[in-house]
């Protein structure tokens, strides 16, 4: 089960568990421990490898504006708290901070507006690959070298960042975890037990 937010699965789970079927939990957290196993890439983590890598490129004293994805959806608040903890004991500002909702159209919208109203920044944290792509092709559309921003696991992403070679860094949630997902759900029926929780936190693809 991948729950889109802490509830959304409760009542699903509860009742599969209660059938003895073993529930497993894949990369979304919710607000029980009414399942068997959990195997989660760690939003959390997520936001901090792009926030950890854009404090150590933009300098202790840069500023940086943050595009956050859909608002109250729990990938949004962990990815964010992830690079709180990025800045936690800094003196990186945020002078700008939106939610894009990790659509192209409304971030590119959000960055052309950014721009137009200070284009004095050292770097921006985006939530999500599209919103990236978004903010890439404003500051080329104002013939403007592109500032270090962050990325994510996303083949559009990756052919721009590739073609146009600005910094940037891309946190992942690999395709090892679906696959982990599976064997865990494997050994469970073959009556194996397993941990409660398992994490998966790799270090995510700079330039290097």
């Amino acid at each position: 089960v991948q729950p889109v937010t802490s509830t959304s699965a409760n009542a699903s789970i509860a009742k599969a568990v209660a059938a003895g079927i073993p529930v497993i939990l894949h990369t979304g957290r919710i607000d029980s421990d009414a399942y068997t196993t959990e195997i989660q890439g760690g939003a959390e983590h997520f936001g901090k490898v792009m926030g950890d890598w854009l404090v150590k490129t933009v300098g202790d004293n840069g500023k940086i504006w943050v595009l956050r994805g859909l608002a109250g959806h729990p990938e949004d608040t962990n990815r964010y708290n992830g690079l709180l903890k990025s800045l936690k004991g800094t003196h990186v500002q945020i002078i700008a901070e939106e939610h894009g909702d990790w659509q192209y159209d409304k971030a590119k919208k959000l960055c052309e507006t950014l721009y137009l109203n200070n284009p004095q920044v050292d770097g921006i944290w985006s939530s999500g690959a599209d919103m990236t792509r978004a903010c890439v092709d404003v500051f080329k559309q104002f013939g403007t070298p592109v500032p270090p921003i962050s990325g994510e696991g996303n083949n559009g992403y990756f052919g721009q960042w590739i073609t146009d070679g600005f910094k940037s860094i891309s946190p992942e949630y690999s395709p090892a975890q679906g696959a982990a997902g599976v064997r865990a759900a494997v050994a469970l029926l073959e009556g194996n037990q397993l941990y409660k929780r398992y994490v998966y936190n790799p270090d995510g693809w700079d330039q290097d």
